[in-house]
């Protein structure tokens, strides 16, 4: 056991965590998401974490590593359907409570552009996350 780390964060996720660099990238990818499909076509390590939702998982990333200070280190997907993505609100929270840009930090990306960004990623994480488009790749800044 470690003090002060969340529980949410297995020895494997906190390894990746330590081993990704500045302007590393890793995707939280709801139950939807091809996560395994994107891993192998990038060469990226992927992680399953079923029964873990994207809110708390970000929530968990976000208070031990810092976001990167380019203009948009928060990417979403955009859905390609006419449909209210409501996690999204409490994403801009979560990301707001962690950095002082708020939800300026955010760019949102077109499906398969996503898709493209994710198969670049350090790491790709399997969520149980049952919420539609709810795809998060969040970009490591530096530790001073």
């Amino acid at each position: 056991m470690l003090k002060n780390i969340p529980a949410l964060l297995s020895p494997k996720l906190l390894s990746v965590l330590c081993e990704m660099g500045h302007a590393d990238m890793i995707v939280l990818g709801d139950g939807n998401f091809p996560g395994k499909t994107c891993a192998n076509r990038g060469n990226c390590t992927y992680l399953r974490m079923d029964g873990i939702g994207t809110v708390d998982l970000l929530n968990a990333i976000l208070s031990v590593i810092p976001l990167d200070y380019c203009e948009k280190p928060i990417k979403l997907m955009k859905p390609d359907r006419d449909v209210e993505v409501t996690i999204w609100e409490t994403y801009k929270r979560e990301i707001e409570a962690a950095d002082p840009r708020g939800e300026a930090v955010i760019e949102y990306l077109e499906r398969f552009s996503f898709y493209d960004a994710a198969e670049k990623s350090f790491c790709i994480v399997q969520t149980g996350e049952t919420a539609i488009y709810a795809n998060i790749i969040i970009q490591k800044g530096v530790v001073e």
